[in-house]
């Protein structure tokens, strides 16, 4: 008969090779905690993503990008009044300011964009009004048509060489990104909150910035993480909603880019239109279709109402822009070991 110890050392044996098969060799680990901040950039990102009734290429997505962007930034100074900036060091916070600088270039530079699209529409408006009940006849009102579609061109060209410096500063601040060396430790109450802000108007300001082009030379500027890459599991979820939201921008205006359109639709439905009037004029013809004018017409009016929406927002966004620099400010500052008096 077994002894007692070496019956219970025969009976572990057996057990554990029958169950060694359903066993799994490691034991999954818990998902991390999400912060309130993730979980809701990560769903207003995912529902700026997912929306299929507002293409990115419209200005109601653009619009919605842009108004994302400012809420970021609200919450980035709301949050600064109930937390400091505890594990966020002073070389980053002054990265901080010098790219909250950029951006703040950057808006104004969209403003003065769409102040040039809307003197696009101006005179498209002009050279349709000289066309509007006169069928192209009268000699004189065609040589001034031709005039204003004219200048319709020479704005064309000016947008296009004011946006390749704009696109080339915010691609060296996306840069910057992808060199600064991650933080150990936990990160600040704020830290998520900055990084958030930052993204998001980079994201805004970068896809507005290509859209506004009448020929797209340049795509959408990559936002690179220092967090970690997604493919590496180190990016928060935030962070991997903005890539896709990212990659999707990127794909549909690098097609519109190669096809020479504008990626805005609105912009591409004017520039198009006002074409075709162009081209029926130009070709002698003694009377213009009043339906291909009265098309254009309604595209140069719904191209203003499109370009005064994002001038609004562009506006408020450079507002929200100066408040976070100030934070950043009075942050570096403190790091400095100054006190801050408050008025």
């Amino acid at each position: 008969m077994k002894k007692p110890s070496t019956l219970l050392r025969s009976i572990s044996t057996r057990l554990s090779t029958r169950l060694a098969p359903s066993l799994s060799p490691a034991v999954a680990p818990w998902p991390p905690v999400r912060s309130a901040y993730d979980r809701w950039l990560a769903a207003e990102l995912d529902e700026l993503h997912a929306d299929p009734l507002t293409p990115c290429t419209s200005a109601a997505w653009l619009g919605r990008a842009i108004g994302l962007a400012v809420a970021a930034q609200r919450r980035l100074v709301a949050e600064s009044e109930l937390a400091t900036a505890a594990g966020i060091d002073r070389k980053t916070i002054d990265e901080c300011v010098e790219d909250t600088a950029e951006l703040l270039d950057a808006c104004a530079g969209l403003r003065c964009r769409l102040d040039l699209i809307r003197s696009y529409a101006s005179s498209m408006r002009i050279a349709l009004h000289w066309l509007e009940g006169r069928g192209g006849g009268a000699a004189t009102s065609r040589r001034r048509a031709a005039a204003a579609f004219a200048e319709c061109e020479a704005v064309e060209r000016r947008c296009g060489a004011e946006l390749a410096k704009c696109g080339s500063n915010l691609r060296k601040l996306s840069e910057r990104a992808l060199h600064a060396k991650p933080h150990s430790g936990g990160r600040a109450q704020c830290q998520e909150s900055l990084a958030g802000a930052r993204a998001a108007a980079l994201l805004a300001v970068g896809a507005l910035g290509v859209a506004l082009a009448f020929r797209p030379r340049r795509s959408v500027p990559s936002i690179v993480h220092s967090a970690g890459s997604v493919k590496d599991g180190a990016a928060a979820p935030w962070e991997c909603e903005l890539q896709e939201v990212q990659k999707h921008v990127k794909e549909v205006y690098e097609r519109r880019r190669k096809e020479g359109v504008p990626c805005m639709a609105e912009l591409e439905a004017a520039a198009a239109d006002g074409r075709a009037v162009k081209r029926a004029l130009t070709t002698g013809g003694r009377h213009l279709p009043e339906a291909a004018v009265a098309a254009a017409r309604r595209r140069c009016d719904e191209l203003e109402e499109k370009v005064f929406v994002l001038e609004e927002s562009i506006g408020e966004l450079h507002r929200e822009l100066i408040g976070v620099r100030m934070v950043l400010l009075e942050w570096s500052q403190r790091e400095r070991g100054h006190e801050v008096l408050r008025l």
